[in-house]
């Protein structure tokens, strides 16, 4: 794991390791590998997302399902998962993310299994993965996908995208510098979310998507754009730039109407 002296990130991971510390004494690693191998079949997170661009030429939005984050302190919102989910699905989202860390996400595993049984959108366990424990714990709680960072993974992503995939989970690497765009190739991904956030410092850099799209292959990955993005226009400027999904958040999660926002983004006219 790749973290650098004043990274923002260590009182979260720090934070994370004893949730987990606490979750293996609950549940070994064989307990849980045993569990996951009873489990249905994955719905394809990817490949839902690659059909949707294709039925309409556009951005697909993965809409996130978060009551807070690490990364937006001012965030803290009570969220009706299964209510929210279903408005989702019905305005028309390709994907959901569902956030599954209790403490600054405000999430768990359990809302995400709520959303599974809700819903028959694809999802995605929103984490900060740094151990192969949590790849398994997403899978467990019915997820089609995890997000792993390449900033934060560095060498070892290759060998965690392997691991995930080993367990039939569609795997978006996130990168954020021309670096990290490197290591997803190399290590293979083909499934990318470039962001406007530093993971580190928790900035928001616009442009940062604009910027680091064209350096990656389009017949190599398919790519996915997140980080402060919530509007029609967000969606066909990055469209154009290659992006074939975009991922929401706090647009949605900071509005009194989730559901309205999405309209909005996706162009809907509602009647009544």
């Amino acid at each position: 794991m790749i973290l650098p002296e004043n990274s923002r990130l260590k009182p979260f991971l720090l934070q994370r390791r004893d949730q987990l510390a606490k979750a293996k004494a609950r549940r070994s690693l064989g307990q849980i590998q045993g569990k996951v191998g009873e489990m249905p079949m994955t719905r394809g997170f990817h490949g839902a997302l690659a059909a949707a661009f294709r039925a309409t030429g556009k951005p697909g939005i993965i809409c996130e399902l978060k009551g807070g984050s690490p990364f937006e302190p001012a965030l803290k919102t009570m969220v009706p998962y299964k209510a929210l989910a279903e408005d989702f699905e019905a305005v028309g989202a390709a994907a959901l993310s569902v956030a599954v860390e209790r403490q600054s996400f405000r999430g768990s595993y359990s809302d995400l299994a709520t959303v599974r049984g809700a819903v028959d959108l694809t999802i995605l366990a929103q984490d900060i993965i740094y151990d192969v424990y949590q790849i398994l714990e997403a899978r467990l709680a019915g997820a089609d996908a995890v997000v792993l960072s390449a900033a934060l993974l560095g060498p070892d992503l290759a060998a965690y995208r392997e691991r995930a995939s080993s367990i039939a989970l569609d795997v978006l690497v996130q990168v954020h510098t021309p670096a990290d765009v490197e290591t997803a190739l190399a290590a293979g991904a083909d499934f990318i979310c470039v962001t406007n956030r530093n993971i580190h410092t928790f900035e928001l850099v616009p442009g940062t998507c604009e910027a680091l799209i064209p350096l990656i292959p389009p017949e190599k990955a398919f790519v996915v754009a997140e980080g402060g993005l919530g509007t029609a226009e967000d969606r066909a400027r990055l469209g154009a730039a290659g992006a074939k999904a975009l991922m929401m958040g706090t647009a949605l999660m900071g509005d009194e109407d989730p559901a309205g926002v999405l309209e909005k983004v996706l162009g809907i006219e509602t009647v009544g």
